[in-house]
């Protein structure tokens, strides 16, 4: 298990329950606003739109109670009942930093500190999502805010329903079951946490990535890759490279770098 961010201590004050309301940050020091909605096609739209009509701070944040239309990694759809999970979405600057291909893992790492910090039992599959015991607890999604240096995150956690076959919701795992309140405050602040750590060592890479392979249930498991125009195959999952990318290695070949491609453990096929 990963070592504990104290990123989930932070104090934080209450969100209002007012559909699309701005919030000051004076609860969350680190946050300018955050945006709340009762529903929206997905957080990292809203959030998008919001940038290409202006600078937007960093730090600010979009939280709906539902989705109509949510994405998630490899062009999925990413379902969601009212109030059954935390869907939100965050702007984050990298502004100087050499290797944003790390960004996904950094993410994956800030959520599994937050899970933690609710007393659940989770782990990571590459690049980042959050699972239990193999069963999909929640994921992320990274894109380009359309400005340099700026990514949005999309987080989506199932709180109190799992949706998908091979899933799992908080409810599952905590007793008693936080609100969803609790756990984006939870989440926002090790987001944080976690990259502003990260920018304080000029962007090294190197003990994250200790941390990651510490923290990836992909790593030393059996692993079936598909990849578009590729026929899908077993190997074993053996590292990180430098770049955050998986290295896996099929019987008998070299190891070979997976960029993109949908990863299923073997084990839980």
């Amino acid at each position: 298990r990963a070592e504990l961010s104290p990123a989930y201590l932070i104090h934080v004050g209450e969100i209002s329950d007012q559909a699309d309301h701005i919030e000051s940050g004076h609860s969350i020091l680190f946050c300018p606003e955050v945006i709340r909605m009762d529903t929206v096609d997905s957080t990292n739209s809203e959030l998008m739109r919001r940038c290409r009509l202006g600078p937007v701070p960093a730090w600010t944040a979009v939280i709906s109670q539902e989705q109509t239309a949510g994405r998630g990694r490899l062009d999925r759809s990413w379902q969601s009942e009212p109030g059954s999970g935390l869907w939100c979405s965050v702007l984050v600057d990298l502004s100087g930093c050499p290797s944003p291909t790390w960004l996904p893992l950094i993410s994956g790492l800030a959520v599994l500190d937050a899970c933690i910090g609710l007393d659940a039992a989770v782990e990571l599959k590459w690049p980042n999502d959050v699972t239990a015991g193999g069963k999909k607890l929640g994921g992320i999604l990274i894109e380009s805010a359309g400005r340099p240096n700026q990514w949005i995150v999309g987080i989506g956690i199932n709180v109190t329903v799992a949706h998908f076959p091979h899933s799992v919701a908080l409810s599952d795992l905590c007793f008693p079951l936080p609100d969803t309140q609790t756990v984006f405050h939870g989440v926002l602040g090790s987001l944080h946490a976690v990259v502003e750590s990260w920018r304080e060592t000029t962007w090294d890479t190197s003990q994250v990535s200790v941390r990651y392979q510490s923290a990836c249930a992909s790593i030393g498991a059996q692993l079936s890759i598909a990849r578009p125009g590729v026929n899908t195959f077993l190997a074993e999952g053996v590292g990180i490279d430098e770049s955050g990318h998986l290295v896996v290695q099929r019987v008998g070949e070299n190891p070979e770098v997976i960029v993109a491609a949908d990863v299923v453990h073997a084990t839980i096929r």
